[in-house]
């Protein structure tokens, strides 16, 4: 039988206490209801809220004190719906995830190469050449691709480096401007 995650722990506890209060429930009711006794597990508490805050899980209603998501919700990650797909199914086709994930081929393909990289999963191969990956290591948290989110991160800093040296030649340009039409007044 799986465990439950911490993360989905701490998150059913505080939707429970923000019920049964006026709608929000502080770090400290959290943490007690949770039995917390450590300051390293109180931040790692901490950490949880945060995180299931800037996923749209929680919502923050003012410092140390989460509450539901007000309003409508956002539609679940797309990774997320491919992962509880895989370990309902145990076995799935490249189709089935385009299809029941709303993905296009070849996002599904590297999620899936991701997964066997990781040990997670196994391609099998069929006939006519139709791939069917096997779920053979079930963890109970999705796995990140972190490679990936590296490769974007490297990506974004590349981005703002370009837009900084963009912005100066900008900058450099409406100087001389200025200065043209200086020497234009003369």
């Amino acid at each position: 039988m799986a465990h439950q995650s911490y993360a989905k722990t701490v998150l059913d506890k505080t939707l429970e206490l923000a019920e049964a209060g006026n709608g929000g429930a502080s770090c400290g009711d959290i943490s007690s209801a949770l039995f917390v006794q450590t300051r390293l597990q109180h931040k790692r508490l901490l950490n949880t809220l945060c995180e299931l805050a800037s996923d749209g899980k929680l919502r923050r209603i003012s410092q140390g004190v989460y509450g539901p998501v007000i309003g409508p919700e956002k539609p679940p990650d797309k990774r997320q719906v491919m992962w509880r797909l895989f370990r309902m199914r145990k076995r799935v086709t490249l189709d089935d995830l385009m299809e029941m994930a709303e993905v296009s081929r070849d996002y599904a393909r590297e999620w899936l190469s991701m997964l066997v990289k990781r040990q997670v999963a196994r391609r099998i191969e069929q006939p006519g050449g139709h791939g069917l990956w096997m779920l053979i290591n079930d963890t109970l948290e999705m796995p990140v691709n972190e490679a990936k989110a590296i490769k974007l991160r490297e990506q974004r800093q590349k981005k703002r480096a370009i837009t900084s040296k963009l912005d100066a030649i900008d900058t450099a340009l409406a100087d001389v401007r200025q200065i043209l039409s200086t020497l234009e007044e003369q």
